[in-house]
């Protein structure tokens, strides 16, 4: 494995500390709530709570990656560690745009339109 470079290692550290607390943050309710946020954690749940998986997933990707950079992990681990957590990725990925796409068609049929009578 290549060793990454500062700004993959700056981005790795960042990702691995601040995406848990988002997490974190969204799961307590703390914080001043946008009217966005609560209208989708009310109207799409399934929505939100995949988004949090996938931002689960990309901070395990990033901790992976720390792990090997600092030598608490072989490389050897890490290629399997990574396609263990690219097949959930994807399969999250795909379903956060089916629930997307559905939340966007959801909301544009709710919306009172100008040219309805």
């Amino acid at each position: 494995m290549q060793a990454l470079g500062t700004f993959d290692l700056y981005l790795n550290i960042f990702i691995a500390i601040w995406f848990p607390l988002l997490i974190l943050v969204n799961l307590k309710n703390w914080g001043e709530r946008s009217p966005f946020n609560s209208y989708l954690w009310r109207m799409e749940p399934g929505l939100m709570r995949m988004s949090l998986v996938l931002v689960a997933i990309m901070a395990a990707y990033a901790g992976v990656r720390l792990a090997v950079q600092f030598g608490l992990l072989p490389s050897t681990r890490m290629e399997t560690a990574l396609a263990v957590l690219a097949v959930p990725f994807l399969l999250g990925s795909v379903a956060e745009l089916w629930l997307g796409g559905r939340a966007l068609v959801r909301y544009m049929r709710s919306r009172p339109s100008a040219a309805r009578p």
